[in-house]
């Protein structure tokens, strides 16, 4: 069980950078600099999307 616990945080950690660089690189800065309000409401929401996540996989130890 121990095992598969490390699997799934490596896999969760793994997807988790790579939607941070994706917003960070190129989806975050088109939204947050678009005309709309209603693009930069959804760049901030994706932004409080990714934060939620990280306070979740980081705020407990890793066992």
């Amino acid at each position: 069980m121990q095992l598969q616990s490390r699997h799934h945080r490596a896999i969760s950690l793994g997807l988790f950078a790579v939607c941070v660089a994706l917003y960070l690189g190129l989806i975050g800065p088109w939204l947050i600099s678009a005309a709309s309000t209603l693009a930069v409401a959804a760049g901030l929401a994706l932004l409080v999307a990714l934060l939620v996540w990280a306070w979740r996989l980081f705020g407990r130890p890793f066992n």
